[in-house]
């Protein structure tokens, strides 16, 4: 599940704040109800998903497809790394202006141990296999809410969808692989939407090494 906040961090310098493809997922509506012992039952699975991984390494392949400007369709490889409590980073194998202009891929995605202390948390009423949270920012910024998507059985993300308050939206969907009984995001299928910047975003993460020794260098920032 971490691996969605690393590549997440890395992305939208320019929108980030306190702020589809086919089969993404897109924000709900429907009236949003308070959270339930149910519903805080499964938030709790959520943030104690994956507690014996303490850090790990994994390959990530990325493909962009531009649908303004310069119509691009790059494709990067390169490295994520994870160190509880909160250290994210990806290296890509290529330029560092190259590499620079995806950092506005994807918005900002704060750890489910934090939600409570930075969003109004509510749920928006779906399916009976997931349960829809409503993620309202306490701090005024650009974003106006966060749909996140969790399946009920097993507790992970399955979905995001950011709407902004300029009517831009960023959605993507995620599947998992297990990796020594852990849930890791396997690949991300994702839609970015501004006014000024459109893009198709699919992620795939491969040959994950778990709790392994990561020099703190490697977060520093660039």
């Amino acid at each position: 599940m971490k691996i969605a906040q690393v590549l997440f961090a890395l992305a939208l310098g320019a929108f980030a704040a306190t702020g589809p493809a086919a089969g993404a997922a897109r924000a709900q509506s429907g009236a949003v109800v308070p959270l339930n012992a149910k519903t805080t039952a499964l938030y709790k699975r959520v943030v104690a998903l994956n507690a014996a991984v303490k850090s790990y390494k994994a390959d990530v392949h990325l493909d962009v497809a531009l649908k303004t400007f310069p119509y691009i369709s790059p494709s990067l490889d390169g490295y994520v790394y994870y160190k509880r409590p909160d250290k994210e980073a990806v290296v890509f194998d290529t330029v560092p202006a190259l590499a620079s202009q995806f950092k506005k891929v994807y918005p900002k995605v704060d750890p489910p141990g934090r939600w409570l202390a930075l969003y109004q948390v509510g749920v928006v009423p779906g399916d009976d296999a997931s349960t829809t949270y409503r993620l309202v920012p306490k701090k005024n910024g650009r974003v106006e809410h966060l749909d996140v998507r969790v399946d009920d059985a097993n507790a992970t993300i399955k979905a995001y969808a950011w709407t902004y308050k300029d009517g831009g939206s960023v959605t993507f969907d995620q599947s998992y692989t297990s990796v020594n009984g852990a849930y890791l995001v396997e690949k991300q299928v994702g839609h970015v939407e501004f006014p000024s910047y459109k893009a198709d975003v699919t992620s795939n993460f491969t040959n994950y090494k778990l709790n392994v020794a990561i020099n703190d260098a490697v977060f520093a920032d660039k």
